[in-house]
């Protein structure tokens, strides 16, 4: 069970805290990643809109444009052919569903295998308390610079006003997102690339995964 230090907001150890291990020291497996982040992007643009008509579709008389033989040219049917300007788009884009499908264990697995790379490469810091007396997006700024980041992803259950508070603080600044435990993601870990998660998300995180 992996011990970390327990932070304020300022960076200044207040204690230890044990997480679980099969949640925050679980097998990597790098290759899920890639299938959890396709997944999401998928569901993210899942319809593609795209649509060209084609020589059915189009608008245009069916008669033929002249005779089959004797004209020196090209044979051709009706106008609506795709060789001719304002004619059908042959092999177009149509709208399509390119949902990637991936099942919740394996989904799970990935997130467990993202929280777990963080711990390791020390990406990972427990706070006490996200919390703010009002909002403040100075107080959320010299947060990043206490703990020596310029991107992370704060996860904080949002459960009162002083949290609340904090998590409009971030909403301001650059690099920087705000997620309740039951939203985090793998796209996010990812990008944000640090996590300061509060000790009492870090909690709801367990419950969540701990049964992958």
């Amino acid at each position: 069970m992996p011990s970390l230090p327990l932070y304020d907001l300022s960076k200044k150890k207040v204690g230890t805290i044990d997480l679980n291990d099969s949640v925050f020291a679980g097998e990597i497996r790098p290759h899920l990643l890639n299938d959890a982040v396709r997944a999401q992007l998928a569901w993210r643009y899942e319809f593609k809109t795209a649509n060209s008509r084609t020589r059915t579709e189009v608008q245009g008389t069916r008669k033929k444009v002249y005779k089959q033989k004797g004209t020196g040219q090209a044979r051709h049917g009706d106008e609506k052919a795709p060789i001719f300007v304002g004619g059908g788009k042959a092999h177009g884009p149509k709208p399509r569903r390119v949902a990637h499908k991936i099942n919740k264990k394996v989904m799970r697995a990935a997130l467990v295998t993202a929280l777990s790379l963080n711990q390791k490469e020390d990406r990972l810091f427990v706070v006490d308390k996200l919390e703010l007396s009002k909002p403040s997006t100075k107080a959320a700024k010299d947060c990043l610079k206490s703990f020596e980041v310029d991107s992370a992803l704060f996860v904080n259950s949002g459960e009162g006003d002083a949290e609340q508070f904090f998590n409009k603080s971030v909403k301001n600044l650059n690099k920087v997102k705000f997620l309740k435990p039951e939203g985090i993601n793998v796209f996010d870990i990812l990008k944000y690339k640090n996590i300061i998660v509060s000790s009492k998300a870090a909690k709801k995180l367990t419950e969540r995964l701990s049964h992958v």
